[in-house]
């Protein structure tokens, strides 16, 4: 028996394995999901543990989540990994027995470096890097220091992140690397996001010299942008994109479909809407800190309710 199939894993590690394998088996699946799993998968040697003992389990269980109508009796076996009286004993399951009874040879590793600074649903982090820049990532982020020195250079793996330059000296020099350009920045106070297809970037205080397919922009306090293989092209916003790093998602006539795809970022499992009411409206401002508190206020503001099989899956339906 190795090490690795010994070695105990983060709780954390252990239920966003869980969730995963929740959300392949949901009919809610997004169109890019399988490569979100493999990306998480191999972002830590952990992550891949923990994925191949949960397949284990499933396996040693008679793979009962395939065999059932919508595999939903299945899937609440391992829901309760997260339920108060099942929680250590399915935890210790999944994080060491399975590993002491496993046969030798099934467990496989991805020797994949993990991003230098990362986040998890719901998790905010902060962090002062060289040159007193303030960093804050939000939910489900990585960035990587790729080097210290000047220019100092990161780079946005995945999510969001604030970054603050303004307290660095006047000859400081800063570059982030995105997934469709790049910016260059002094001292600037401004957020970028992975979207699917382009980067987006709002800038607060400042300015930011940006890169994206051979353009080039200059890019002043109040401006938010859009980075793609086309170039670089102002945003139309329905949401404060600064507002997430003081706790709040701020909506302007948002559409339902989109607050609750925003506030699934912050929470682990599957979180649904149904077409038909995808395009209701809100405007307000809601705290991100409870996304389950802000579901279950939506059917007062809203003609909706929420349909909850297990705790990892909750679908807004119409009343």
């Amino acid at each position: 028996m190795s090490r690795a199939e010994a070695r105990h894993l983060p709780e954390a590690t252990v239920r966003s394995a869980i969730a995963w394998q929740l959300q392949l088996a949901s009919p809610d699946q997004g169109p890019h999901l399988q490569a979100r799993i493999d990306h998480w998968r191999a972002k830590h040697p952990d992550h891949e543990l923990a994925w191949q003992r949960l397949c284990h389990l499933r396996q040693e269980l008679g793979d009962m989540t395939s065999r059932l109508p919508d595999r939903e009796l299945g899937l609440q076996l391992l829901e309760r990994a997260d339920t108060d009286l099942q929680r250590r004993r399915a935890l210790k399951l999944l994080g060491l027995v399975l590993a002491v009874g496993a046969p030798a040879g099934w467990l496989t590793q991805r020797q994949v470096n993990g991003p230098d600074l990362h986040t998890a649903a719901g998790e905010q982090q902060q962090q002062t890097l060289p040159g007193d820049v303030q960093v804050q990532l939000n939910t489900r982020s990585g960035l990587d220091i790729t080097r210290v020195g000047q220019p100092l250079q990161l780079n946005l793996r995945e999510g969001e992140v604030m970054i603050d330059s303004l307290g660095s000296a006047p000859s400081f020099q800063l570059q982030l690397r995105c997934a469709w350009g790049r910016c260059d920045a002094a001292q600037a106070r401004f957020s970028v996001r992975e979207h699917e297809g382009y980067s987006q970037v709002s800038v607060a205080q400042g300015a930011l010299l940006l890169h994206a397919a051979g353009q080039g922009y200059q890019a002043r306090a109040g401006e938010t942008l859009r980075l793609s293989q086309s170039g670089i092209a102002a945003a139309s916003l329905a949401l404060d994109p600064l507002a997430w790093s003081q706790g709040m998602l701020v909506a302007d006539n948002l559409s339902l479909g989109r607050f609750i795809a925003e506030l699934g970022r912050y929470r682990s499992g599957v979180l649904g809407c149904d077409p038909s009411i995808a395009n209701l409206r809100l405007s307000g401002v809601f705290q991100l800190a409870e996304p389950d508190t802000l579901l279950a206020d939506l059917p007062r503001i809203l003609p909706v309710r929420l349909v909850s099989r297990t705790r990892w899956w909750l679908r807004v339906v119409p009343a």
